[in-house]
């Protein structure tokens, strides 16, 4: 229950647009073994998911949104895989 209320505060943080208290949040969801909250974080270093949010500021590490992705993948995260193979890093 603490790692889907830290996900949701993530999701909650990234739709005001505030990326660092998300990654915080994600982060520590994805410590305690959450697939999803790995894959969120992954995103917010993606240079295209970034793109789609018109973020400003925050620049894109193509690097550590495929080492999220990564740990995504290994916790089961079923989207990881397809994401990694955007960024061409299967």
């Amino acid at each position: 229950e603490l790692l889907a209320a830290l996900l949701r505060r993530g999701d909650a943080m990234l739709a005001l647009g505030d990326l660092s208290a998300a990654r915080l949040l994600y982060e520590r969801a994805a410590a305690g073994g959450s697939g999803g909250a790995a894959l969120a974080l992954g995103k917010t270093y993606d240079p295209a998911f970034l793109s789609g949010l018109n973020a400003r500021g925050i620049r894109p590490d193509r690097a550590t949104a495929v080492n999220w992705y990564r740990k995504a993948a290994a916790l089961g995260d079923g989207e990881a895989p397809a994401l990694l193979r955007r960024l061409g890093a299967e």
